[in-house]
C-alpha cells in the first residue's frame, strides 16, 4: 500500500492556493487604493474648507461672480481670490497630511448669488494634491 500524494494532486492544491493568494492580494490592494483615494478626497475637501475660512477671516470683500463664471478660469478679479496653499499651512488653516499638496499651487475663493445672499465656494485644480 503506496502513501503520499501523487505529484498531480500535489501540483492542484499549490495551483489552488495560488489562485487563492492572487484574490486575496487584488482584495487587499483594492483596499489600500480606496482608502489612497479617500484621503486624497478628505484632503481636497478639507483644503476648499480652509481657504473658505482664510478669506473670511482677512475679511476680504468680493462681489456676486456672473452666472457663466468658470473657476478653473477666472476673469473678474472682483468676485474672486486666490490663496496657496502654502499660505493656508503656515497661517494654520490646513495641515498638509502626508505631504499630499502641492505648496505652491493656488486655490480660488469666488462668491456666488445664492437666493438672495451670495455665499462663498472654493475651487481646489486638479492635481493640488496627489498621492
Amino acid at each position: 500500500m503506496k502513501r503520499g500524494f501523487t505529484l498531480i494532486e500535489l501540483i492542484t492544491v499549490i495551483a489552488i492556493l495560488g489562485v487563492l493568494m492572487i484574490m486575496a492580494g487584488t482584495a487587499v490592494f483594492k483596499v489600500i487604493d480606496d482608502s489612497r483615494k479617500s484621503l486624497l478626497e478628505e484632503q481636497v475637501k478639507g483644503l476648499g474648507d480652509a481657504a473658505i475660512s482664510y478669506v473670511l477671516s482677512k475679511g476680504t470683500y468680493l462681489v456676486n461672480c456672473a452666472s457663466d463664471f468658470d473657476p478653473a478660469n477666472p476673469t473678474d478679479r472682483n468676485c474672486y481670490t486666490t490663496v496657496s496653499v502654502n499660505e493656508l499651512v503656515t497661517s494654520h488653516f490646513f495641515e498638509n497630511n502626508h505631504n499630499l499638496c502641492d505648496l505652491n499651487r493656488e486655490i480660488v475663493v469666488y462668491q456666488m448669488e445664492v437666493g438672495t445672499s451670495g455665499e462663498l465656494h472654493s475651487y481646489v485644480p486638479d492635481n493640488t494634491c496627489s498621492y
